[in-house]
């Protein structure tokens, strides 16, 4: 009887020394397989994302941003609508516009610019130098002030008008609002009336 004890005990230890190993085997094999499907579905997303979107962050932004960028007056009426559908190509390219100051560093005032954009404008981009674009002015209006609160912030100034005597009076009151202000940073200023005179100014520095 003790013999037989014995045997059974001895089966039972290698039994159950042959149970942890077949767990250890099928742990090492679960975590084997789930390394392959990971692979597989990085393979699968791989090919999902369009080529544009496997670039580096900085250089996709800089494409966005020459994409956005305006070469004609007539472009910033169409502005806000094209900023609008580049955000809504996809999650990535909207936190990309979203969250970059670049992208809100170009401000004009006129050309059908509501004022809450060019609020938003001045909110994000944050500390980062400003190019300026103005085609209508009135000291009156609740642009001037946060605008001018910025002018340390300035890097270009562009006044574009239609020449009228309206106008120059516009005009007029928006070198007086300038007067004793800061604009460490402004480098360039370039005023143009249409069909009358074009005057580019680059400033010291």
């Amino acid at each position: 009887m003790g013999k037989e004890l014995d045997q059974l005990r001895t089966e039972l230890d290698r039994l159950r020394r042959r149970e942890c190993e077949l767990l250890q085997e099928l742990s090492d094999v679960r975590a084997a397989a789930e390394i392959q499907s990971k692979k597989i579905d990085d393979i699968i997303e791989m090919q999902s994302v369009s080529v544009i979107d496997r670039l580096p962050v900085e250089t996709l932004s800089r494409i966005l941003h020459f994409a956005l960028s305006v070469t004609r007056y007539k472009e910033w009426e169409r502005h806000p609508l094209w900023k609008r559908q580049y955000a809504g190509v996809s999650r990535r390219w909207r936190d990309i516009i979203l969250n970059s100051p670049l992208f809100w560093s170009s401000i004009c005032v006129g050309f059908g610019w509501p004022s809450s954009y060019i609020k938003m404008h001045l909110a994000r981009s944050h500390e980062h130098l400003l190019d300026i674009t103005i085609r209508q002015w009135s000291s009156d209006d609740e642009l001037a002030d946060p605008l001018l609160r910025c002018s340390r912030r300035w890097r270009s100034l562009t006044i574009c008008f239609i020449f009228t005597s309206r106008t120059l009076c516009l005009v007029r009151d928006l070198l007086s609002d300038l007067r004793g202000l800061s604009f460490p940073h402004l480098k360039q200023l370039h005023v143009e009336g249409y069909g009358r005179f074009n005057v580019k100014f680059l400033t010291a520095g």
